[in-house]
This record gives structure tokens, C-alpha cells and sequence, in this order.
């Protein structure tokens, strides 16, 4: 007779068995999708040795060109490529974020809007602070175009006519992360709080290097080091203003109008907090310096390298900026006030530009997780049960050839285009800032920001490359060149057209 010992190590791997391998690639749900490698339904390893050696997102893109819209990546875990499976994962409610958020995004050990896994206090979060946010609010805010004239009208410009004059390389990665973080620091704890990077490029390129060593660190690692701490203080005298403890020093001055929104809203609910009120805004406010200053950064400087290598858009841009009621002009820039944000907005061209280079160089272009938590949602004609872990990608998304044609190459006139049915697809597609009640808060700032700063760049000087050695995208959640730089030289033009 078989001893008991032996029975029940054949009935343990028994149920292995049937657990391990019969279920995840013959009954689960998931085995009627199309399989990344052969390997996937049992095993994990194939999708995470192509995340360790950095070509997740290429790789992710192949697989949907070879097997369609919906691939399997792992035991439970499968990758989406389509406009109707957005709406679906992202839109509909069905799927939470997952724990890698909370692993990446939480500062201060406290969770914030990015970092939060579930919708419900994401949604009480947001609302305390969306409104200062809304299209309508930046392009009317008194602040923020007080803001765009300091940083506009009396650093960078000056700044670039100096290095232009000098002949002066420019590594406009870290410049243009300094534009991001002036702007969102002003925005957030106010203009006499804020940062001033674009002047101060050696504090600038030291607060980067310590930024680098921070994105390494886990969160329970980081917490309470020098960058948020750095974070702390200016909250700190932020709250100093909104009290009343401390005053405005000049008429140029600004509140600090989203730190004001966060703190006013957080001490007027009645439900307990998971932290100190402090504590639970300072987490906000880093992981808004984060998106607003690396993002736009990024973006700027992809958009810097493409007009660099195309004069013609670079001149027709120009001409088109030279159109405005208040051009942009260096030499009057002590009596000059800044177009409006809405007479900038409706620049056809500018428009194209900015958004063909969202398009192919998306700062956020991995995978955004998600996690199914219905019984049974149905994605893309396949059955998702729960607990399988879902995703999509603004790299894959924005690559399809069928709806951008010739995907690798930036041609913003595609955005010109007057076919109607062609240009609502591809906006169907457009994935820059994600969608649904978790899409990008900033994304209007962000814009803005972008549009201005290119307006006045491209106003008065033309760009062009000096050393654009790995300027390749990296393969990263925020991905930026992988030689963490870009030098330009810039040239001043005269205002004939």
C-alpha cells in the first residue's frame, strides 16, 4: 500500500497541477487571448526580463502589431491596444489602479492623487482641487498670467538673449525642467515662494541631481530626505501666507493658489485623515512638482528638437506667432504684456506642434496598470475575470499606423488636416494624458505652459543642434532622453516677416 506521505504529495502536486497549469492555460478565461510567448500562461518571467532590460515598451508594440488589439503578458495579467478598450479599463469604473502606484508614487509614507489605489477617496481628493485646474480657471487667472510675465517676460527671454549673444551651448533638458518648476512652484506656494531655476541654473542642476537620486529610491527610503523635506518648507511658507503670518512683499506677488485650495478644503472636512493635513498636502504638492516640472520639461525639449531639425516648420511657426495681437518681443519686453492664453490657444500650427510632439514622444509612455475587481468585464470581446491586471500605453496607442499614418516620424500638418472622420480618430487615440477620472489634473496647465513657452522661444530666436547624442526616448514610466540631455544653440531673429 501506498504510505500516507506519498498520497498526499501526488494529491498536493495534483492540485499544483491543475492550479499551475491546467487552469491558467486551458480554463482561465484569459487563454483565448493571443499569447506574448509560449511561456506566458504559466510564468511571468518572459514580461519582466523584457521590463529589466528596458524594452518594455517596444516589445509591448510589436506584440500588438503581430497579434492585435489584446495580448496576454503573463498568468493574469494582459496588455490593450485600442480606442474602445481605453474607455473601458479607464472610463467605465470596472478596474482600480494597482499597487504600484502606492509602491512608486507615495511621498511622505501618504498617499496622494497618483499613488491612491482606490476611486473613492481619489474622486474627494480631486474635487478639493480641480477647479484650479479647469481650462477656464488657468486661462482667467490674474496669478498665473502674473506668473507667465516673470518668468516670460523677465528671465527666460533675457536669459536666452544673453546665451544667444554669447554663442553660449544650452542644455535645454535641465533649462526647460527649470521653466516647468518655476511655473508649477509659483502656481502652487506662489511667486515669492516658488523656485527660480531659469536664473539660477547651478542650485537648479544641484536640486536635479538630488531629484535623479530621489526617483531611485522607494518611498518608505525617501521619506522625510532632502527632497521632501525641500517640499516641506515651501508648504510650510505657503501656509505662512494663506494664515496671514506672512504678507505680500510686492505688487508682483502671488498666492499660493493650490496650496490654498488643498489646505482650506482638507480643515473643512469633517472625515478623519490618514495624516497630518500637512503631511497629506505636502504628498499632493510634491507629486504635483514632479509632473510639472519633469513632464512639460521633456515635452519642451522634444518639441525643441524637432523644430530644431525642421527650419521650415520653425519659420512657418513664426510667421504665425508674428500674427498676434501683442507679438512676443524681446526688445519690448520691460513695457510688453503677453497675448492672452486664449489668443495663444487657437494657433492652428502652434496647436499641431504641440500636440504631434504629446503624440510621439508622450512623457509618461509605459503602461498605466490597472486592476479588474468585477466578476467578469468584457474587453475587447474577451472575458477579464477579477484580479487580472490590465493595461495600456500612450508609446503602443499612439503608434498605430492605421490611424497615424507613418507613426515614427513628426509631422504635425497631420493635426492640420480638414478630413473630419480621419482627425476624430486620431484624437480617439491621443493617450498623452491619459483618460477618465484619472487623467493627467495638470493636463491644462500643462498645455498652457507649453504653448506660451514655445510662443516666446520661437518668437525671437531660432534653435539648432549642437549635441543631440541620446536623445532617444527611455523606457520608464516618465521617460525623458536617455542621455538626460539635449544642447542647442539659439540664434536671435529679427521681427521682418
Amino acid at each position: 500500500m501506498l504510505s500516507l506521505a506519498v498520497i498526499g504529495i501526488s494529491i498536493v502536486a495534483l492540485v499544483a497541477i491543475y492550479k499551475y497549469l491546467i487552469v491558467p492555460v486551458v480554463l482561465s478565461p484569459l487563454s483565448k487571448i493571443p499569447n506574448a510567448h509560449f511561456s506566458v500562461p504559466v510564468l511571468p518571467l518572459w514580461m519582466w526580463w523584457k521590463r529589466r532590460k528596458g524594452v518594455q515598451n517596444q516589445t509591448i508594440r510589436a506584440l500588438h502589431q503581430k497579434l492585435g488589439p489584446i495580448v496576454r503578458l503573463g498568468p493574469w495579467e494582459i496588455s490593450v491596444n485600442s480606442a474602445n478598450g481605453l474607455r473601458t479599463i479607464y472610463v467605465s469604473g470596472a478596474f482600480e489602479k494597482t499597487s504600484w502606484y502606492r509602491d512608486l508614487f507615495q511621498n511622505y509614507n501618504v498617499s496622494n492623487l497618483v499613488s491612491m489605489e482606490a476611486h473613492e477617496p481619489h474622486s474627494i481628493q480631486k474635487r478639493m482641487i480641480s477647479n484650479v485646474y479647469s481650462k477656464s480657471y488657468v486661462q482667467n487667472s490674474r496669478d498665473l498670467a502674473k506668473i507667465s510675465e516673470i518668468i516670460v517676460l523677465e528671465k527666460l527671454l533675457p536669459l536666452l538673449n544673453d546665451l544667444a549673444e554669447r554663442h553660449a551651448p544650452v542644455n535645454v533638458l535641465s533649462l526647460n525642467k527649470g521653466i516647468g518648476m518655476d511655473f508649477t512652484t509659483a502656481y502652487l506656494f506662489g511667486v515669492e515662494n516658488g523656485t527660480n531655476f531659469v536664473s539660477d541654473s547651478d542650485y537648479r542642476d544641484r536640486w536635479l541631481d538630488n531629484y535623479e537620486q530621489f526617483k531611485q529610491q522607494l518611498p518608505k527610503d525617501r521619506a522625510f530626505g532632502p527632497i521632501e523635506q525641500w517640499c516641506l518648507d515651501l508648504c510650510k511658507a505657503a501656509e505662512a501666507y494663506s494664515s496671514g503670518r506672512k504678507v505680500a512683499l510686492s505688487e508682483k506677488s502671488t498666492p499660493p493658489v493650490v496650496h490654498r485650495q488643498l489646505w482650506e478644503s482638507i480643515r473643512r472636512q469633517k472625515r478623519p485623515q490618514p495624516a497630518d493635513a500637512s503631511i497629506v498636502v505636502a504628498s499632493e504638492m510634491l507629486d504635483h512638482i514632479v509632473a510639472g516640472h519633469e513632464t512639460t520639461g521633456i515635452t519642451m525639449t522634444y518639441l525643441m528638437y524637432e523644430m530644431s531639425r525642421c527650419p521650415d516648420i520653425m519659420a512657418s511657426l513664426r510667421g504665425e506667432l508674428c500674427r498676434l495681437s501683442h507679438p512676443i518681443r524681446l526688445s519690448q519686453c520691460s513695457s510688453s504684456t503677453l497675448p492672452s492664453p486664449q489668443e495663444i490657444d487657437k494657433l492652428p500650427l502652434l496647436d499641431a506642434i504641440i500636440r504631434e510632439t504629446l503624440r510621439l514622444y508622450p512623457a509618461a509612455p509605459s503602461p498605466q496598470p490597472r486592476i479588474s475587481h468585477s466578476k467578469s468585464v468584457v474587453v475587447e470581446g474577451y472575458k477579464v475575470p477579477n484580479g487580472v491586471t490590465v493595461s495600456s500605453s500612450a508609446y503602443t496607442l499612439h503608434r498605430n499606423p492605421d490611424v497615424f499614418s507613418d507613426p515614427e516620424r513628426w509631422i504635425p500638418s497631420r493635426w492640420l488636416q480638414t478630413e473630419t472622420t480621419q482627425l476624430k480618430e486620431m484624437h480617439r487615440w491621443f493617450w498623452a494624458f491619459g483618460s477618465g477620472g484619472r487623467m493627467c489634473l495638470g493636463s491644462n496647465l500643462a498645455i498652457q505652459e507649453l504653448k506660451l513657452v514655445a510662443a516666446a522661444v520661437y518668437s525671437n530666436f531660432t534653435t539648432f543642434i549642437i549635441d543631440d547624442e541620446g536623445i532617444e526616448q527611455s523606457d520608464s514610466p516618465i521617460g525623458g532622453p536617455v542621455s538626460n540631455k539635449l544642447i542647442l544653440g539659439f540664434n536671435p531673429c529679427c521681427h521682418v516677416i
